[in-house]
């Protein structure tokens, strides 16, 4: 019934543009050979569920049948190794999508102990967008229940993406592995130049030789439960399984949920709501040793990625600030810190408030070899990270100067007398600003980072004084645009550039940029 290691179930276009149907075991493959150039059902806020399970599953069942080094490239090879996690079932009934029996597993799905609980299972879904994480309610940005042509592996990511990424909407509880129902599950890690194989060979490869690690700095067991699907749950508080009891892999389930197939093949699913979470971890604040996230220690919680995304600010603070600490895949491994190889940031991460989804964000920021390696040392680290800091202090100094000046102009001239209404105005303008300088702030601070000590400067004051050139012409630009009454508008113009470049070369602007200058 819909058996992922035995039939050609998910799609992939590859790197020479064929639609290809594939097992699980084959796209393994594909990956590994990195030919696989997109999953066409696949939407974007579910790309890193998608990426965690592959990579979850592929370190599990390598570290189970005791392999090291890369990962295979043979489907008949991945197929073996993913059917030693559930040899017990000879039916591959854990990897079937629909499953008859309730007190069997179905992938992604937990057996109950007893099939009348079926009863329980009220609720049904027709398409895989509504059965997926995202709180679409509204109907608005992304609509919802339009999958009604949907393939499987429509079905197979949501599935996916609902167990491992979902909080706590309604009478259910969310995931270990993010800080409250209301948080998100964030990912954060380095990958080689490539397609998507690589970065997921990359990653299985790398997590592997961290497990260790994880050990080490997590309550987690070299014997515990792996795939949790594969246990039996009734939704009881007394079920509840302790971080303790799991796997340093453990790929989680949060809801109880069965897919079914109709004569005429056609998938829906039904789903019962959830009494108590799956795994007790509401005191652990998200540090359950997921290797994408980043944790906060002096909070003791995991990232919960605030609205607006990945800016150049959070990624810097994420990267280099002492109050973070990095998840274990976005630090370089030792091959990696002595390969004169560039590298990629992938950040992902869906924004979630109460009731309400807030947005998917996704950052990819090339690296080169000096970055990657710094990211291996905490010496280096702080090396970048007082770099970008200053300049980060430096352009929020140029944005303040740059909002006083839009303020006058909006005032008439008058420098001290903005209303709330000319100072909400002028955000924009700050805004317009940030979007610049974070278009190529990584690469401009990789710039300067990579440079001899004496080369350092210039560099900087280079790149500083384009973003002042920038913030000059956003004031020129407000001036053409905003309005102001005709009478006042030279007065109001010009008394707004000249404060602008006053402040500048003032002692709590920028003066060490216009010395001896006459600009």
């Amino acid at each position: 019934m819909l058996n992922l290691l035995a039939e050609s179930l998910i799609r992939f276009d590859s790197v020479r543009g064929e639609r290809v149907w594939a097992s699980l075991p084959e796209v393994y493959a594909a990956l590994m050979a990195d030919e696989v150039a997109s999953f066409p059902a696949l939407r974007p806020h579910q790309r890193h569920a998608w990426h965690a399970f592959l990579v979850q599953v592929g370190a599990i069942a390598m570290h189970n049948a005791r392999l090291a080094g890369e990962p295979p490239d043979a489907p008949d090879d991945w197929a073996s190794l993913i059917r030693g996690l559930t040899s017990e079932y000879e039916d591959d009934a854990p990897w079937q999508l629909v499953v008859d029996d309730l007190t069997r597993p179905a992938f992604m799905q937990p057996p109950a102990t007893s099939a009348a609980l079926i009863k329980e299972y009220k609720s049904t879904v027709s398409t895989p967008d509504e059965l997926d994480m995202l709180v679409t309610s509204k109907n608005h940005d992304v609509k919802r229940s339009v999958a009604g042509e949907a393939g499987v592996d429509d079905w197979l990511f949501a599935l996916v993406t609902l167990q491992t990424m979902d909080g706590n909407p309604g009478r259910n509880y969310g995931i270990s592995r993010m800080n409250g129902g209301h948080g998100s599950r964030p990912a954060l890690s380095l990958a080689p130049i490539g397609g998507i194989g690589s970065h997921v060979a990359r990653d299985i490869i790398a997590l592997l030789g961290a497990r260790t690690a994880i050990l080490d700095d997590y309550p987690l067991s070299e014997t515990g439960t792996a795939l949790i699907w594969t246990v039996a749950w009734n939704s009881l508080k007394s079920e509840a399984l302790r971080i303790n009891e799991l796997d340093p892999f453990y790929v989680e389930v949060c809801r109880r949920v069965r897919l079914l197939v109709s004569v005429t093949g056609t998938v829906s699913a039904r789903r019962a709501t959830t009494k108590a979470a799956r795994i007790e971890a509401k005191q652990l604040n998200g540090r359950t040793g997921d290797p994408w996230t980043p944790i906060n220690v002096k909070e003791g919680k995991s990232l919960t990625l605030a609205s607006g995304g990945f800016t150049y600010k959070r990624v810097t603070e994420y990267l280099t600030q002492a109050d973070w600490h990095q998840p274990i895949l976005l630090r370089p491994t030792e091959a990696e810190s002595r390969s004169t190889d560039s590298m990629r940031l992938v950040a992902r991460a869906m924004v979630r408030g109460q009731g309400k989804t807030e947005g998917y964000y996704e950052r990819v920021v090339p690296l080169r070899r000096a970055t990657t390696r710094a990211l291996g040392s905490a010496v280096e680290t702080q090396d970048i990270g007082a770099i970008a800091r200053e300049r980060i202090n430096q352009v929020a100094i140029i944005q303040r100067i740059l909002s006083h000046a839009v303020q006058t102009f909006l005032s008439n001239g008058e420098a001290d007398n903005a209303s709330p209404e000319d100072r909400e105005r002028a955000r924009a303008w700050l805004k317009r600003l940030d979007e610049i300088v974070d278009a190529d702030f990584f690469a401009a601070l990789q710039d300067e980072f990579e440079a001899p000590g004496s080369q350092r400067e210039p560099i900087h004051e280079e790149w500083l004084l384009g973003v002042v050139d920038s913030a000059r012409e956003l004031l020129r630009d407000a001036c053409d645009t905003l309005p102001c009454r005709t009478i006042h508008r030279y007065r109001a113009r010009t008394r707004a550039e000249s404060l602008f470049e006053g402040r500048l070369r003032g002692n709590n602007g920028l003066p060490f940029l216009f010395a001896g200058d006459q600009r």
